[in-house]
């Protein structure tokens, strides 16, 4: 998560404002007791909350507000204007709610409402609405898919027994921070975790670290770790996520050290490289290579990208902004190598296909990543560039669904 850096601004929305200084349908961003508060008017509805992302500080004042909600303008996390609520991805956490009063013209937010949560516990004689018959749900990852799945049911009511099972030993967190804010310094390591521990004790959310699930028997309904542990289940979600893609073990193994980014443990690994080096080599212009491009500059490293690719982002944004990505990098000072390779990784040195030779006390590969659909392949479920999943998200086994980058969706 990104932290507000410069504090709330705009009207004492407590002093009150106008009402003819919102229009229906606007937005203004203000503050209460210190605290940023989006006001909104529509119709003659007024709202109040928080006005700042939950997920990575974008400025709701900047997003779209629909209906009852409004959505970051960032990632596209959504809120209810009524309560706060987060109600879809990626937002981590509820937002502040506050009373409005409306009187001699003016809008007043006269404080905070405080609207707990509740908290279901299993074992209460009931699975909640629409999960009859299901005792216990296995979710394979922590990630930000497997996190938000156990969040969202028990938000919707089920009570009965959630495991999730991850081999990180430090999930589940914030893992876009880890090539940002994180990698370059602007971000302490607490503002990693997803949630805080007592959010999964709170919510009676089993979590199984360092542990990770090697086979799934469908017929059975049962999950097996790689400690000989089995799990039981009445639902599975496989959000097993993806791997990066490696460089060819010649190159792997040529004595410069070469770093690939994916979990806290790797960006915590190159920011200890990042402390005794000068120069870096990125190979890939897709986010990851540019965001630890940006990250290491942010740290003062020389950095130089390598890519096939004739621009930046090209594939997904397109010529006009490839370029303008190329030209905002080039003026923080990293240089681009495109429509080029790495032909050979030497010790101090990345040789290109074109004969240049970079010097580098290390490399960086963000040269893509692969779904991990070993466990969904072993079980016997349908694969077509990922695992095969309905509208619902259900793949070709009964009880199986899967969710985020192995997920192949209609």
């Amino acid at each position: 998560m990104c932290a507000d850096q410069t504090g709330p601004t705009g009207p004492d929305l407590k002093a009150g404002l106008p009402a003819s200084q919102v229009p229906d349908g606007g937005a203004v961003a203000g503050h209460v007791d210190g605290e940023a508060v989006l006001l909104v008017h529509q119709g003659r509805e007024w709202f109040a909350i928080g006005a700042t992302c939950s997920h990575y500080g974008g400025p709701l004042a900047e997003g779209l507000v629909v209906g009852d909600t409004v959505r970051c303008p960032w990632h596209h996390a959504c809120f209810s204007l009524r309560t706060g609520a987060a109600i879809r991805p990626p937002a981590l956490n509820d937002l502040a709610c506050y009373r409005v009063e409306e009187r001699d013209g003016k809008v007043f937010v006269t404080g905070s409402i405080e609207r707990p949560r509740p908290r279901p516990r299993p074992g209460r004689g009931r699975a909640g609405p629409g999960a009859a018959g299901v005792e216990s749900v296995v979710i394979a990852g922590g990630g930000a898919a497997g996190d938000s799945a156990a969040e969202t049911l028990r938000r919707e009511g089920y009570e009965r027994r959630i495991t999730i099972v991850d081999p990180d030993r430090d999930a589940p967190y914030d893992r876009p921070n880890c090539s940002k804010d994180y990698l370059a310094g602007n971000a302490p390591e607490e503002w990693i975790p997803l949630h805080p521990a007592e959010f999964y004790r709170d919510q009676e959310i089993e979590l199984v670290r360092d542990r990770r699930i090697v086979a799934v028997e469908p017929q059975q309904r049962r999950a097996r770790l790689d400690d000989g542990t089995e799990l039981g289940y009445d639902a599975l979600l496989l959000a097993t996520g993806a791997t990066p893609v490696r460089l060819p073990p010649a190159q792997e193994q040529a004595g410069l050290p070469i770093f690939y980014l994916r979990t806290l443990a790797d960006s915590r690994a190159i920011i200890a490289a990042a402390r005794q080096a000068r120069r870096v080599v990125v190979l890939g212009a897709s986010f990851i290579g540019l965001e630890v491009a940006a990250s290491l500059r942010a740290r003062e490293l020389e950095v130089h990208v390598v890519a096939p690719d004739t621009r930046p982002l090209e594939r997904v944004m397109g010529p006009e902004l490839g370029d303008f990505i190329r030209r905002l990098h080039e003026e923080h000072g990293v240089g681009f190598h495109l429509q080029q390779r790495a032909r050979q990784v030497e010790p101090g040195k990345v040789v290109l296909e074109n004969g240049e030779t970079l010097a580098a006390d290390f490399l960086v590969a963000g040269i893509g990543v692969r779904p991990n659909v070993a466990l969904a392949e072993a079980a016997g479920l349908t694969l077509d560039r990922g695992v095969l999943v309905s509208e619902y998200l259900e793949t070709s086994a009964p009880a199986i669904y899967a969710a985020g980058d192995i997920a192949r969706w209609p």
